[in-house]
């Protein structure tokens, strides 16, 4: 008799297991397909992270017509596509503005050394290669740390971010954050950009704690869009008004 009850107490557990796997797996499933159908959908505000060829241009275009490219403004006023200020790969602006110009894509221009000494050349050279190849200035978005030399490009019309340096939230002391955001305040508070860009694991944080009506925009560039979308938080910040542009990895063939 007590072998029998045990059976049925078994099999009624086994039953419970069952059950609950497959309402796990129904959940997954349906997560996977709410993803899925997101892909692809947010051509405004999912930008490609790290575009620094125009072999990576062309190939990831049809999916994503507005990109970030990383910039280094060199000695002979020209600005170099690369990501880092002592390699160069000849790969120069203009001809993402030829290419840009005809397709009406838009541009994050994440630029590496921006500073006092070059900011005003830097600013001439832009508007004049924005002028020469139909690039409206408020198609692209100018960003570096120095908000203060940031200040003369708002100035003159351009959309601009500034570049936030602090480190990830999780490794911060509660008031080395309390210290960071005020600091952020205080950018915001200045008129001299027009948005914040940040890493995605503060976004949470900034929307809590900021308080300022000032643009977001952030990226999460070891995510696909996949990845992204599978997490409730990805549907979250694409539905944000105030965050404006999230960049994604999509490496293909010509990533560098």
């Amino acid at each position: 008799m007590e072998n029998r009850e045990t059976r049925r107490r078994t099999r009624r557990r086994g039953v419970v297991w069952k059950t609950v796997a497959g309402i796990v797996v129904g959940l997954a499933v349906c997560n996977l397909a709410v993803a899925f159908r997101e892909v692809g959908r947010h051509k405004d505000k999912i930008w490609l992270h790290r575009c620094n060829s125009m072999e990576k241009l062309y190939e990831k275009e049809h999916r994503y017509p507005n990109v970030e490219v990383d910039l280094v403004f060199r000695e002979d006023n020209t600005f170099d596509v690369t990501h880092d200020v002592g390699v160069s790969f000849g790969q120069q602006l203009d001809d993402y503005f030829a290419h840009m110009g005809e397709t009406g894509g838009r541009m994050w221009l994440d630029i590496k050394n921006l500073n006092p000494g070059n900011a005003e050349r830097m600013l001439d050279a832009l508007d004049t290669l924005a002028e020469s190849y139909g690039m409206e200035k408020e198609r692209l978005i100018v960003e570096s740390p120095d908000w203060e030399s940031l200040g003369q490009f708002t100035r003159e019309g351009f959309y601009t971010s500034c570049y936030v340096t602090l480190d990830l939230p999780r490794r911060l002391e509660p008031e080395e954050e309390e210290r960071g955001i005020e600091a952020l305040r205080r950018v915001a508070d200045s008129g001299n950009v027009c948005a914040l860009s940040f890493p995605g694991p503060w976004y949470s944080t900034l929307k809590e704690e900021l308080d300022r009506p000032i643009d977001l925009l952030t990226w999460r560039h070891r995510t696909t869009q996949l990845e992204f979308f599978l997490l409730p938080m990805g549907r979250k910040m694409v539905n944000d008004p105030q965050l404006k542009v999230i960049l994604v990895k999509d490496k293909g063939k010509y990533h560098r």
